[in-house]
């Protein structure tokens, strides 16, 4: 149903849409409507919804009654609302910190997110809060890629790029070396600039949060938002399951592309800066030279005291 009539995100206006049926094309018109449109059966049936209620699932329930197709059984994010969490474009402000993340792929699909950390409070959306203003997902079919080369792919990026791009943080295995220059690196040279290492912690350990619980953390907590137009991450974050044999982890067989790259975003400690004149500090990271050579890991002990330093100079 969600994917035959295009319900991600789910629409707020009557539109026509294509169905691929068999080897055809039909044209369709998706007309949102809820229950509680009817009222000439709300009138004549009072109780009506609350039997509806005891008939399925909360999922299947919330699908009927809302609209929210994205509610899903057994899912991994049970926190995702597309209500809440799936916002109208804006224009995102000038001063607030803005950077990209990046999930690769090749022969599977790549996930490329453009984000933003809110500098104040704007309407629904807290102050602190992680927008996601843009996307590009490359994939021809589900779990299938576009193959694109990694210059290609940074071109690609820097094409669509929108404000001053602060940093990217790239898939950890975007890093690896194997007798050639890794694919950051290439990147690098290919005009990509301020590259790091993204926190690959997937689930949390020894009092630590893992990526998972940073992201589930923020949309419980409503500091977590995405544009409408972001239609390859509504389609596929909420759809995700759990790992049978590890509850803790999601199933890495599912389309998880564009989770792992929202993982990369919530763990890249994202900050606000001060104030448009602020030179940021840069986060423990890797680092690469003029060269596009990995230089190493910062010195996260002098980094952490030079923050300080800089925080009681204010």
């Amino acid at each position: 149903m969600r994917e035959r009539f295009q319900l991600h995100p789910f629409p707020k206006m009557p539109r026509a849409i294509n169905i691929n049926i068999n080897d055809g094309v039909i044209r369709a018109a998706v007309i949102p409507s809820r229950i509680t449109d009817n009222r000439i059966l709300l009138e004549g049936d009072p109780s009506y919804l609350n039997r509806l209620k005891m008939v399925g699932s909360s999922e299947l329930v919330k699908a009927w009654l809302e609209g929210d197709w994205s509610a899903v059984e057994g899912a991994f994010f049970s926190e995702w609302n597309e209500a809440r969490h799936v916002i109208a474009p804006f224009d995102v402000p000038e001063d607030w910190l803005r950077f990209r993340a990046i999930d690769w792929g090749f022969a599977a699909p790549f996930s490329v997110g453009w984000w933003a950390v809110a500098g104040d409070d704007y309407g629904k959306i807290p102050r602190g809060s992680l927008v996601r203003f843009k996307e590009w997902y490359g994939a021809s079919a589900p779990q299938k890629g576009i193959r694109l080369t990694a210059e290609e792919l940074a071109y690609g990026i820097k094409e669509r790029d929108e404000g001053r791009i602060r940093y990217s943080v790239l898939d950890p295995s975007m890093f690896a070396q194997d007798g050639g220059p890794s694919l950051a690196e290439r990147m690098n040279k290919a005009g990509l600039q301020n590259l790091r290492h993204a926190d690959n912690k997937r689930v949390g350990r020894d009092g630590h949060l893992g990526g998972w619980d940073q992201m589930r953390a923020r949309l419980r907590n409503g500091l977590l938002f995405c544009f409408d137009t972001c239609r390859d991450s509504i389609r596929t974050i909420p759809m995700l399951q759990h790992d049978q044999d590890r509850a803790e982890d999601l199933d890495t067989e599912a389309e998880d592309h564009a989770a792992d790259e929202w993982r990369y975003a919530c763990m890249s400690r994202p900050y606000i800066p001060s104030g448009p004149s602020e030179e940021p500090m840069t986060e423990p990271s890797y680092e690469l030279d003029p060269a596009g050579r990995v230089i190493g890991k910062v010195d996260v002990q002098a980094w952490a005291m030079e923050r300080a330093r800089k925080k009681k100079a204010r």
